[in-house]
């Protein structure tokens, strides 16, 4: 027993000693993770500190000094929602931790201000003379627009915290917010307003012993004062020089630039940038700046600004390609292909010359040199995130979008640049993928400044209209009013956006204040036109005949102007029009078409024969061509002789690919798809570039349940070539359907309508088809209603008996749904 009992104490003993022991492990790891953090932190490697903080955590998970470390390096990384979470959980840990209530209150204050709220009047609770707290809730006070109460409380602060120059600094900023609400409320602010900003930024700057941050501020409220520019660049050029460390230097000076290029004042300009470049050669756009400034002054002293940065940065590749394009801005070519030329055999990366040599030759129209560059960068750098680039700009150039989207999603994914971003997003607009368009412009916003590169944020208003997002295009084209002004197109867009979400008498407005400018371009006068035709059919007649004033025969205004006449009523009128234009010269294509179709609408199909067979002889890729002909043909009950009459000329081997594809379309048209469909493999054999033949053989290959994959293949290449065509966005929707692709299926019958009726031409078969794909998907009454929509359009089309069909089936099916 004795023994037993013996043995249990040392057994006890063994334990004691080696938990003792693993504590003091713990201890020593925990104590080594923190030392480790505070050398990283001070060292500047924040990741390698975090690691650290996070293995610390681990083993002293409710450490709440460590969870605030935690948070200051990842709010200091800008990840405010982590750092909120850790910052709370300090505080929880320790509810006496008002530091950490302070901080997060600052991260919340704008998403959820009650919380922020909550969390100062804890800290005020613990310590009520805290300054900092009042500093804080006045800030929470301005987050809420609550202008007195941010004055009560800043006013408190400085009380408080009489030594405390931030205390005097959220004051004159309180003070600032209440002169930008008087601006709002379209009052003028009092100089007691100004002056007690002032006031307290030079009481602040007084405690700071001379601070950058106080001397900014001061120089903003003087140049918001009227008749104070003097004060204000005095304060600016104040705040530089107070800058010690060439970050906040180069800072100020950017502020400094901001304000001498709203007032002009180039000498101030130019002196901030030589303080910008000072202070941070690298940054390459005030180099820019700086040369053009002093080639304005003397032409050629621009060149001497460039020197010097190449003198600062002679590896630096950007830097060469900047001095190259100003070569270019300043009208000598050779030179910049000379310098760029000499990079791309010995600078430090060939690869990025050779590009920009690409790059530069496009922008000149000589697509034969710029294509040499290309696969001298092939050649020479084939896994260069450069060669993609050039690549993808130079598909882009010839049109090739899905080229051009394949290489530039490469590059991106090498090198996050805006430039990269940009035409990767004119790459997707051109293929009509406007999500990631709108992606890829949002990237390059993000990467830019977007105060400096205005034509990002017209492109995404484009992307937006293309996608017919007029509510998207409406709040990008307000940023970019604030940020960077207008252009006419700018209006116009703004305008067509007002009539699509449903305010007609604003966007009028804007249109018509244009057209009162006397400078307005066409597109206005047309666009006026397209909007007000159906409303006011003279209105919209005296808009075109503006434009045909100044240019006779512009074809939109001609095409419009036939339309509007046709549309009320008065086809004679149209086609008077189009004869008038046709006594100067021969009509386009288009609008020989648009004749023809008039005719045909009027029942004259001998010349409306005529006139379509000139249009297609002039363009055989106008598929609407084809159309017409065998729709005239159909209509006459002529299908028979025209098909005996083509057959002829194709067994003697003499009708070329445009008219086989024409006899094709008429073999279908007389419900021959197997004839059809051994014409189309033939034309496509001989041409591959015509879409039509691609479209119709697509569709006979989806009605047939045929090789789905080619006839996807076949739809996709010619929906990409006419992007705006109903009828091919149509026929992609079918394959889509066929291949039991329901929701694409459905996206692309609602763009095929959506289409045709901005053209004023309604198709039955898009709501037909529209009605089988909602069908596919379970949606049987949407379906019937869109079978109905059909039969209500054209009681009589091709499919009008299986419309009447299946409308019965979705009625049935939609009410045993609801039962």
């Amino acid at each position: 027993m004795r023994r037993r009992i013996a043995g249990a104490f040392a057994a006890l003993a063994a334990c004691s000693l080696l938990a003792l022991a693993a504590c003091s492990s713990e201890r020593d790891r925990l104590a080594n993770h923190l030392a480790n953090a505070q050398k990283y932190t001070e060292a500047g490697q924040t990741k390698e500190a975090l690691l650290e903080l996070r293995s610390a955590l681990q083993l002293d998970p409710k450490n709440a000094d460590v969870n605030f470390r935690i948070a200051e390096l990842l709010a200091q990384e800008g990840k405010y929602a982590d750092a909120a979470f850790f910052y709370r959980e300090c505080s929880r840990l320790d509810p006496k931790r008002t530091d950490a209530m302070m901080a997060e209150a600052k991260i919340v204050m704008f998403d959820d201000t009650p919380r922020a709220e909550e969390l100062i009047k804890k800290v005020l609770e613990l310590e009520p003379s805290n300054a900092t707290a009042y500093q804080r809730r006045s800030e929470i006070a301005l987050a809420a627009n609550d202008a007195d109460g941010a004055l009560q409380a800043a006013l408190t602060a400085v009380e408080l915290g009489a030594k405390d120059p931030m205390s005097f600094m959220q004051l004159g900023i309180v003070h600032q917010a209440r002169i930008r609400q008087a601006r709002i409320k379209k009052g003028k602010p009092t100089d007691d307003m100004f002056q007690a900003a002032i006031d307290a930024f030079r009481k602040a700057d007084e405690l700071f012993g001379g601070g950058m941050n106080s001397r900014v501020e001061i120089g903003r409220v003087y140049a918001q004062w009227p008749d104070h520019a003097k004060e204000a660049e005095a304060a600016f050029r104040s705040a530089v020089e107070a800058a010690q460390d060439p970050d906040p230097r180069g800072r100020a000076a950017a502020v400094a630039a901001e304000y001498a290029r709203g007032t002009a004042n180039v000498e101030l300009l130019q002196w901030s940038l030589e303080q910008m470049v000072a202070a941070a050669p690298s940054d390459l756009d005030a180099w820019d700046e700086l040369a053009v400034i002093q080639e304005r002054k003397q032409a050629g002293s621009g060149d001497a600004v460039y020197k010097r940065l190449l003198d600062q940065r002679p590896q630096d590749e950007d830097a060469h390609v900047r001095f190259a394009r100003f070569l270019v801005a300043t009208n000598r070519f050779d030179e910049a292909l000379a310098h760029l030329e000499a990079q791309a055999s010995g600078g430090a990366d060939p690869a990025v010359a050779l590009q920009e040599i690409s790059a530069l030759q496009l922008a000149r129209g000589q697509v034969k040199a710029a294509r040499e560059a290309v696969d001298r960068l092939e050649k020479q750098y084939p896994s260069s995130a450069q060669t993609s680039l050039a690549r993808g700009r130079l598909a882009l150039s010839e049109q090739r979008y899905d080229d051009a989207a394949e290489s530039l999603r490469k590059y991106v994914g090498q090198e996050q640049t805006v430039d990269g971003q940009r035409l990767l997003a004119l790459a997707e607009f051109g293929r009509r993928n406007y999500p990631a368009a709108a992606a890829a412009v949002d990237a390059a916003i993000q990467i830019a400044d977007s105060t400096k590169r205005p034509d990002l944020l017209r492109l995404k208003a484009g992307i937006h209209d293309g996608a017919g997002d007029a509510h998207q295009v409406i709040a990008t084209l307000n940023k970019l009013r604030r940020q960077g002004g207008w252009q006419p197109l700018d209006r116009l867009l703004y305008a067509r956006a007002l009539y699509e979400t449903g305010r007609a008498p604003a966007g009028r407005q804007m249109l018509e204040k244009m057209m009162g400018d006397g400078n307005a371009p066409a597109a206005v006068y047309l666009e006026y036109a397209i909007q007000e035709s159906k409303t006011d059919p003279d209105k919209a007649r005296q808009a075109i005949a503006q434009v045909l004033a100044q240019a006779p025969r512009h074809e939109d205004a001609l095409a419009i102007l036939a339309t509007v006449e046709t549309n009320a009523g008065k086809p004679e009128a149209a086609l008077a029009a189009l004869d008038k234009a046709a006594q100067s010269g021969p009509l386009s294509p288009r609008l020989t078409l648009l004749k023809a179709q008039i005719l045909a609408m009027r029942k004259d199909y001998k010349a409306a024969e005529e006139e379509a067979r000139r249009a297609f002889a002039a363009a055989p890729n106008l598929t609407p061509a084809l159309d017409l002909l065998a729709n005239i043909y159909a209509a006459q009950n002529r299908l028979p002789e025209a098909i005996a009459s083509f057959d002829q000329v194709e067994k003697a081997g003499a009708l070329p690919p445009s008219g086989q594809e024409l006899l094709a379309r008429l073999y279908l048209a007389a419900g021959h798809p197997a004839e059809a469909r051994a014409l189309y493999e033939k034309v496509l054999a001989a041409r591959s570039d015509l879409p039509g033949a691609k479209n119709d053989l697509a569709y006979l290959l989806a009605d047939q349940g045929q090789e789905l994959d080619r006839a996807l293949s076949l739809a996709q290449e010619a929906q990409r070539a006419e992007p705006e065509n109903p009828q091919m966005v149509d026929t992609l929707g079918y394959v889509y359907y066929k291949k039991g692709l329901g929701q694409p299926a459905i996206d692309q019958f609602s763009y095929a309508i959506e289409l045709s009726e901005k053209a004023r031409a309604p198709q039955a078969a898009f709501h037909y088809h529209l009605g089988l794909a909602l069908r596919a998907v379970g949606k049987q009454a949407d379906a019937a209603a869109a079978f109905e929509k059909a039969l209500q359009l054209d009681s009589s089309f091709p499919q009008a008996e299986q419309a009447r069909h299946e409308l019965e089936a979705a009625k049935a099916s939609a009410a045993s749904q609801s039962g």
